[in-house]
C-alpha cells in the first residue's frame, strides 16, 4: 500500500543522522524478497471478529511488492502487540503513508503496523492527532507485552482513498516475510471468521492452489465454459484442466448468473483434462453429508469444519443459519477432507 522509500544505512556518530538511519532501517526499507516462511507465536495483531484478510503479501503495487498483509476493518478497531518487545519506532508526525508502530521481539523480529487512525473518531477528518492513534503509553523505547493494546486503525496516509485497515508486516534483519501463517496460527485452530474463510478463496484457481502448467489450454485460465451439446458448465483452471460445477448450489456460491459462460466445441472441450469438481466457495454456505447429522463449514481447498453447536452456528451465520444448509452428496463427500471442529466464530 506504502510508497518505497529508499533508506539510509549509513552509521553515523551525529544523533540526527543516527535517527534517520534508524527511521530508513526499521519502517522504510528497502525492497526486500521474502524469506523462507516462519511462523512466529504472536497474539493476532487486531480483534479477528473485526477484520478479513488474505495472503496478499508479494502481490504488486504500486512500484514495488507488497510487503505485509492487509486486514481490512472498521476505524477504531483496536490494535494489540503481537509479542512482548520494545516500541523501537513511532511515526510522529504523520508521515505520507501514516502513523505507524514498529515493536521488536527478543529474538530481533520486527512487526509493523502502518495507517494507524488518524482521524477524530466518528469522522474522516485528518485531525485526530496522536492520542487517536496511539494508545496511552506508547512511545519510543516503550516496552509492550503481548495482547496490549497498542492502538487503533485507521486509514492514514496514502490508505485515505482505500479503506480503513492495518497494514501488519514481520520482518527479521529488515528482511519482510509472510505473517500469513503466524496469523492463522494466532486465529487457534478452533476459530472460524465465514468472511476471512472466503477472502481467502478469491477464485477457484485460488482455491484449489492451481498454478499455470505446460502449453496455453482451449479456453483461458478463470473462464466458464460448456459444449454445444450439453448444459454442463466448467471452471477453467490455471493448469490447463476443467473443473466441473457438480451442481447448481455449488456454482452459486461463486457466481450470481451464467452471462460469462462461454460455449465452446465439443472437440475443444474434449481437448481440455478434467481436473476434478469445484466445491462450495468457503465462508457462503453451510454443508452437511446426507447420511450424518454434523453441519460443517468450508474453507480454502474443500476442507469442512464440524461446528460443534448451533450457538456458534448462529453467530457464524446469524439466526436463521439453518437455511443455509446445503445437503452435499455422499457421492461428493470425497471431494472434500475433514479439518479442526469450530469451537468458536471470530
Amino acid at each position: 500500500m506504502r510508497k518505497l522509500h529508499l533508506g539510509y544505512y549509513s552509521i553515523m556518530k551525529n544523533i540526527q543522522f543516527k535517527l534517520l538511519a534508524s527511521f530508513s532501517l526499521l519502517f522504510l526499507p528497502l525492497l526486500a524478497s521474502a524469506q523462507t516462511a516462519v511462523t512466529r507465536p504472536i497474539a493476532f495483531p487486531t480483534d479477528p471478529s473485526a477484520v478479513t484478510f488474505t495472503d496478499d503479501f508479494g502481490q504488486e503495487r504500486a512500484g514495488h511488492a507488497h510487503e505485509g498483509n492487509d486486514l481490512l476493518g472498521p476505524k477504531m478497531t483496536p490494535l494489540y502487540a503481537a509479542m512482548d518487545g520494545r516500541v523501537t519506532y513511532i511515526v510522529d508526525p504523520e508521515a505520507s503513508w501514516g502513523y505507524g508502530i514498529v515493536i521488536e521481539d527478543a529474538d530481533g523480529y520486527t512487526y509493523h503496523y502502518i495507517h494507524v487512525n488518524n482521524d477524530t473518531p466518528g469522522t474522516d477528518d485528518g485531525d485526530g492527532g496522536t492520542e487517536n492513534a496511539y494508545a496511552p503509553g506508547i512511545y519510543r523505547g516503550a516496552q509492550v507485552r503481548k495482547g496490549q493494546l497498542v492502538g487503533w486503525m485507521g486509514d492514514s496516509g496514502n490508505a485515505e482513498d482505500i479503506a480503513s485497515h492495518l497494514h501488519f508486516e514481520i520482518r527479521l534483519n529488515d528482511v519482510a516475510f509472510s505473517p500469513y501463517a503466524s496469523l492463522i496460527a494466532a486465529l487457534g485452530p478452533g476459530n472460524y471468521n465465514a468472511g476471512t474463510a472466503t477472502a481467502a478463496s478469491g477464485d477457484i484457481n485460488e482455491d484449489k492452489g492451481l498454478v499455470p502448467y505446460g502449453t496455453p489450454a482451449a479456453c483461458a485460465s478463470g473462464s466458464l465454459v460448456k459444449s454445444k451439446s450439453a448444459s454442463a458448465v466448467y471452471y477453467c483452471g490455471a493448469n490447463g484442466k476443467r473443473y466441473a460445477f457438480p451442481h447448481e448450489r455449488v456454482y452459486f456460491t461463486w457466481y450470481a448468473d451464467f452471462k460469462n459462460v462461454k460455449t465452446i466445441t465439443d472437440a475443444e472441450l474434449a481437448s481440455l483434462p478434467l481436473g476434478g469438481n469445484v466445491t462450495y466457495r468457503p465462508g457462503v454456505r453451510l454443508v452437511k453429508i446426507e447420511s450424518m447429522p454434523n453441519v460443517y463449514a468450508v474453507e480454502k481447498g474443500g476442507v469442512l469444519r464440524w461446528i460443534q453447536s448451533s450457538s456458534v452456528a448462529a453467530q457464524l451465520y446469524g439466526a436463521n443459519w439453518a437455511k443455509k444448509v446445503d445437503d452435499l452428496s455422499d457421492a461428493f463427500f470425497t471431494n472434500y477432507r475433514l479439518g479442526d471442529p469450530v469451537l468458536a466464530a471470530l
